[in-house]
């Protein structure tokens, strides 16, 4: 959802008392977290992504297409189980580690009874959906895995800065599906199996979660605690989040529903293939603010200074990736959705050149969305996220219907962006102005300048002018950042450094 024997250790031993939050704002800690994490999803998306490509490949865009309109519909159901609480309850525990037993109960016993009810409502939108059969069945047998998501614990493991454990969950989960898909799909195999496939691996790693928390955490069973006061207590405190993290889903995914509901045949197909790669993209912009929220919520009760900086570094570290990540994805968007679904899906490449531009727009509203949770200041975020979910709800309408996949994506670019500046706003007027202008001026000077040798060598061989756009950048990175990531690589090996971010830092001797 791979690490070094230290933690190997740690997962070996079982400590006698529940674990508290580890302290950790130094960016040794941050990085290694983050490492943890990247190593366990590229695992986790490298299993997912040739299970879907396989998927694909057997069922043909068609039935491809309704299978991601499966998924699509799911995540509006299955956010609904969560409600915000996973984010709440870490930001929870990582500010008083004393109320991590209780809440651990508390919050799974609310999760039970969202999961029924979302259950309940899934159930009446399949008898109104004007479908075939087959994919009514395959969404019932997905519903059915809304009953373990109360037991998936890894917001748990967030608040401990265990996000080793986090990395094995997701590998547990995406490797209990690989390895079903393979010993169930077939050519003309009913498309709810898939939904039965789904099942397992929610079951698989909902056992792992549990087991985690109650043998190597030294936590009690996550058992549901049902008392009515302190569950109205919670869904009152996350419920912002939730209806944020709802909105949220809007401008991802409402314009694969969408499609599925006006069109069916190979445009679903195709734009569900640009945007499933694009999604296992995000799980790492995702995954990056997973490991960053404690530490933001560890600056509430310091100066602001020390926010600042961690922002500074954070966003550094974004924008470099970010820009390249998506200029590069432009480039070879047809020649990287022929590889990975095959010649069927050539058409994909269209969208998905559009569509990886959310990457950095999402890298960059991410630091300002996460202040907002973190700064308790989520009835603001929930009306930025509903603002641009509104924006994308809008687009779509006005443009998948006649432009079909590229409309679904301008409109779910268009709405990112939206997102962006009312949560920028936001935190400056909540919070304190974070900057970015200039941590982004030195990426894009540098992105311009690798456009030049590009597009003078792109006529020969794409390949060659490629390598040259990415030493040019690659300098233009030394040139502006050189220093700095000196500075980290140096910490990194051992020596001793400020607290601060994931970007990067200022080393101080040891003799001092």
């Amino acid at each position: 959802m791979n690490q070094p024997s230290r933690v190997a250790t740690e997962i070996e031993v079982a400590s006698p008392e529940p674990a508290s939050p580890v302290r950790a704002e130094a960016p040794r800690r941050l990085a290694i977290n983050f490492l943890y994490l990247s190593g366990g999803e590229t695992v986790a998306k490298a299993l997912t992504f040739v299970s879907f490509t396989f998927m694909s490949r057997l069922l043909g865009p068609t039935n491809y297409g309704f299978l991601e309109f499966t998924i699509a519909v799911m995540v509006f159901f299955s956010l609904p189980v969560d409600l915000g609480l996973g984010a709440y309850g870490a930001r929870e525990i990582a500010r008083d580690g004393s109320r991590a037993q209780r809440l651990l109960h508390e919050i799974v016993g609310l999760k039970v009874v969202l999961a029924v009810s979302s259950m309940a409502v899934l159930g009446l939108f399949i008898s109104l959906l004007r479908k075939p059969f087959q994919v009514k069945m395959l969404l019932s047998v997905y519903g059915v895995s809304l009953l373990a998501g109360p037991f998936l614990l890894q917001w748990f493991f967030q608040a401990h800065d265990k996000m080793q454990w986090v990395g094995v969950a997701s590998i547990v989960r995406q490797a209990g599906f690989a390895v079903l898909v393979f010993l169930v799909c077939r050519r003309g195999v009913p498309l709810a199996w898939l939904g039965l496939v789904e099942c397992g691996s929610v079951v698989a790693v909902s056992a792992y979660c549990i087991y985690v928390v109650r043998w190597k955490m030294g936590f009690g069973w996550p058992w549901p605690d049902f008392r009515i006061g302190p569950l109205l207590g919670h869904m009152g405190e996350s419920l912002p989040i939730g209806l944020a993290e709802l909105a949220w889903a809007f401008m991802w995914y409402f314009c694969t529903v969408l499609l599925g509901l006006v069109l069916s045949g190979r445009p679903l197909g195709w734009f569900g293939a640009s945007h499933r790669a694009l999604m296992a993209l995000h799980t790492f912009v995702w995954l990056y603010f997973f490991n960053l929220l404690p530490s933001i919520a560890r600056c509430v009760s310091q100066p602001h200074e020390r926010l600042l900086k961690l922002m500074d570094r954070s966003i550094r570290f974004t924008a470099w990736t970010g820009l390249f990540l998506a200029a590069v994805l432009t480039v070879v968007a047809h020649d990287l959705l022929r590889v990975i679904y095959g010649y069927n899906y050539a058409p994909a490449g269209d969208t998905f050149a559009v569509l990886v531009w959310m990457l950095p727009v999402a890298m960059l509203s991410g630091h300002y969305r996460y202040i907002l949770i973190a700064y308790g200041r989520q009835k603001p975020l929930l009306y930025c996220t509903a603002a641009s979910a509104l924006v994308a709800v809008a687009l779509g309408f006005a443009l998948v219907p006649a432009f079909r996949g590229m409309g679904a994506a301008w409109a779910l670019l268009a709405a990112n962006a939206v997102n962006l500046v009312l949560v920028y706003f936001s935190v400056r007027y909540l919070v304190v102005e974070v900057p970015a202008q200039r941590q982004f001026a030195g990426p894009l000077a540098s992105l311009a300048l690798a456009a030049i040798p590009y597009w003078a060598l792109v006529r020969w061989n794409l390949w060659i002018a490629l390598a040259a756009g990415a030493v040019t950048y690659g300098a233009g990175l030394l040139w502006a950042e050189g220093s700095r990531l000196a500075s980290f690589v140096g910490y990194m090996a051992g020596r001793e450094v400020e607290s601060g971010g994931m970007g990067a830092v200022q080393i101080q001797p040891r003799s001092l």
